[in-house]
């Protein structure tokens, strides 16, 4: 069962496509990635919440670093039926970098549209949560219906390096309200064909193990301590002890288990003829949140404590990030399976349940007991040289929460 007639969808089609023309071109990459903020992109966006005729207000960040010494937080609003309740769409404005250009196939800051696709630098992470969120707005407002419970829209900062100027802010502020009573869209990962329903995210720590053994002429070995070989060693055994330990099997996620990688190495020695007297290694763990954090951490500092006292050197262990999943949304809650109800008439797909070893925004929400769910129509092409968006697909996505917000909310 469909909302948006061909008439809708032709009308929203075109103002997708000039939504996009308007703000992709105007850069948004974090100061953290070199870049200047999120404040122009975010003046553009404002603007056009305000002409659609929704109550707007800003709740911005102070950092030195950005544009005009800020991190604009955008909150819009428009009222449903019961008012006591708000469907909240949460998005974020800024964008990675585009990196090795020559990779592109069109100029990365500027929208082209080829077919049923739209090209460019964050037309999905996260331009498509805007267009969809602005587009169902526009259909809301133009017609003069009123959705069932109030819509919100929340354009946020910082994203793509912590949160802590956009989301992580908001909730500090308490600007949201009850969990009870304020649910959150999130769209920003999801499947092809809308299927997918990200409920929970794995635990996600960073470590960083540095080997100190003793520096020598590689002619003479005996007179030094390898420490690359020994890294080579401990990294190894860490390796199988963590996934002997830690062997729990989720069906809920991709992939089912938690998982521990060693990712990037520093340089030891920048010559050939030098053995090494320090060897570091970083690893990536995305643990199943039927663990703690704790429990990982500790097996790691005791798997370097052993192998440290056996081979007579030094391992340590340095905590470099660490982040907890919060309690997964609900199958069961009400925004949950009403959700699922509205993908299911709206477009004709079983809906299904999932976890993912990526973060998203939407932990921050879940941290504070706010049901959260992370869905959109996409092929993930979020970071790639060509970044795309199917243009079909957010129609799709826009069909859908108006679906949920006139029918099921």
């Amino acid at each position: 069962m469909r909302v948006l007639d061909e008439t809708d969808a032709r009308t929203l089609h075109s103002y997708i496509i000039d939504l996009y023309k308007s703000f992709i071109p105007v850069k948004a990459i974090p100061p953290d990635m070199g870049g200047e903020g999120e404040l122009e992109r975010a003046k553009v966006l404002e603007d056009e919440l305000r002409r659609l005729g929704l109550r707007v207000w800003r709740v911005d960040a102070r950092d030195e670093r950005a544009r005009g010494g800020i991190r604009p937080n955008i909150l819009a609003q428009l009222e449903g039926a019961d008012t006591s309740r708000t469907l909240w769409i949460v998005a974020h404005m800024d964008t990675v970098p585009e990196g090795d250009r020559s990779l592109w196939r069109y100029e990365p800051y500027s929208v082209t549209v080829e077919d049923d696709y739209v090209y460019g630098r964050g037309v999905e992470d996260n331009g498509q949560a805007i267009v969809v969120a602005f587009a169902v707005a526009k259909y809301l407002v133009e017609r003069g219906v009123k959705p069932r419970v109030n819509l919100g829209i929340a354009l946020v900062s910082d994203e793509e390096t912590g949160s802590r100027y956009g989301l992580q802010y908001l909730l500090s502020q308490n600007v949201f309200g009850t969990p009870e009573s304020n649910w959150f869209l999130v769209p920003d990962a999801g499947s092809p064909d809308g299927s997918k329903v990200i409920v929970a995210e794995k635990h996600i720590l960073w470590f960083k193990i540095r080997v100190v053994g003793m520096q020598a002429h590689a002619s003479t070995p005996h007179e030094g301590i390898n420490a690359h070989r020994l890294g080579m060693m401990f990294n190894l055994e860490l390796d199988r002890i963590l996934h002997t330990r830690f062997t729990r099997y989720d069906p809920i996620f991709e992939p089912p288990v938690s998982t521990f990688e060693p990712t990037r190495k520093e340089e030891n020695v920048s010559n050939i003829n030098t053995i090494p007297g320090v060897d570091t290694v970083y690893w990536d763990a995305r643990i199943l949140p039927s663990y703690s954090i704790d429990e990982v951490v500790e097996t790691v500092k005791s798997t370097a404590y052993s192998f440290a006292s056996s081979h007579g050197i030094k391992v340590e262990v340095e905590i470099v990030a660490r982040d907890d999943a919060g309690e997964p949304t609900s199958p069961d809650h009400p925004f949950t399976r009403a959700f699922l109800r509205a993908i299911r008439e709206a477009r004709n797909v079983e809906p299904k349940l999932l976890g993912i070893g990526g973060g998203t925004i939407a932990r921050y929400l879940r941290k504070k007991g706010y049901p959260a769910l992370v869905w959109m129509t996409c092929e993930e092409t979020a970071h790639k040289p060509n970044e795309r968006a199917r243009l079909s697909s957010i129609l799709a996505d826009v069909d859908t929460v108006l679906y949920y917000l006139l029918h099921v909310a």
